[in-house]
């Protein structure tokens, strides 16, 4: 008697571990504060012990355009606890856009990573027009600025990469200028992993 219930007790625990639901798992390493996109989620069919926190399948279309509040890691399980629900960008700090061409970022730029805008002055041959000069504050680089990559797109057809950056509000339309004329390049600070 006591061997019967052994095995049916087996059996039994057997079968619910072959029990699975679709939730949502994350296919790609997503920064902190990044937008998650379509791109970063994939469902996965898994045995879940009660208590685990996951989002359903069904759901992934709701979690598409919120926010990281964490850094997520490729193949771990999405829970609601790792969305934001603070709105981007945040008080205080602007989001700018801007094509940079290779070698004017380092390799493997990634977001979530910490960067210095750094400005340059132009080619040596950028003389001003005849009978024009130039006043020391059109002369002058602006200073560096401080900045996280929210985004990273390309390279596209030109080798040009679309990096979009969280920068202070205050240094945004420097930023954005600047950029606009490829007068900027980024060095990193610090990693997404730390490094």
């Amino acid at each position: 008697m006591l061997v019967l219930f052994a095995v049916a007790t087996n059996v039994y625990l057997f079968l619910s571990s072959g029990e699975r639901v679709s939730v949502v798992k994350v296919a790609r390493d997503v920064a902190a504060d990044h937008e998650i996109t379509q791109a970063d989620l994939e469902r996965a069919r898994v045995a879940v012990e009660p208590g685990v926190a996951v989002i359903p399948a069904h759901q992934l279309d709701q979690v598409v355009g919120r926010r990281a509040a964490v850094p997520l890691r490729k193949g771990t399980l999405l829970a609601v606890s790792q969305l934001s629900t603070q709105q981007s960008p945040p008080a205080g700090q602007a989001l700018v856009g801007m094509s940079l061409k290779p070698g004017a970022m380092p390799p493997g730029l990634a977001p979530g990573w910490k960067v210095r805008v750094v400005f340059t002055a132009g080619s040596q041959s950028q003389e001003p027009a005849a009978g024009v000069q130039q006043s020391r504050a059109e002369s002058a680089v602006p200073r560096d600025v401080a900045g996280v990559v929210d985004g990273v797109d390309g390279p596209d057809a030109e080798g040009a990469t679309t990096v979009s950056l969280m920068v202070p509000d205050a240094d945004s339309g420097t930023v954005a200028r600047q950029a606009a004329v490829g007068m900027v390049v980024l060095v990193a600070t610090e990693r997404q992993d730390g490094t």
